[in-house]
């Protein structure tokens, strides 16, 4: 009986073998290359240009292309009621602090609220190479 024990534990260990031979350790930084660098820091920035309209970035979404940031869709609260022209831009950083990409997008809106703006880089920027995003507002006379 014991041998008969012994013989089976030899046969299912050199059945699991071939399974534990072929497993594989790979980082999730090896498989996302943002995944191995600290978080993105954004900078919302505010067009104040009297105290009473005062514009402000919401929030930002960066858009891929492959492992290249392509572009952003920016949401903004246009706080002042009316008909004006809006620039915003989006500018991509790296870690020294250094621009690598921009994009701008500027167009007429009219009333109050949420609003979107969608901004395109150029060139195209390495997600790996963006440690900064930086996307500020502007009340502009025309585009």
């Amino acid at each position: 009986m014991r041998r008969r024990a012994a013989v089976l534990t030899i046969i299912f260990l050199i059945m699991l073998a071939p399974l534990t031979a072929y497993s594989l350790f790979i980082s999730i930084a090896a498989v996302d290359p943002a995944a191995a660098k600290p978080a993105m820091e954004y900078f919302l920035g505010k067009n104040s240009i009297r105290l009473y309209d005062q514009n402000e970035v919401r929030s930002v979404s960066l858009s891929l292309a492959g492992s290249a940031v392509s572009g952003a869709t920016v949401q903004f609260y246009k706080r002042t009621a009316g008909t004006y022209y809006v620039r915003t831009t989006v500018t991509l950083l790296d870690a020294g602090g250094n621009a690598i990409s921009a994009g701008a997008a500027c167009a007429v809106y009219d009333g109050t609220g949420l609003r979107t703006a969608t901004v395109t880089f150029s060139p195209a920027a390495p997600i790996e190479e963006v440690y900064r995003v930086s996307a500020v507002m502007q009340r502009v006379e025309a585009c």
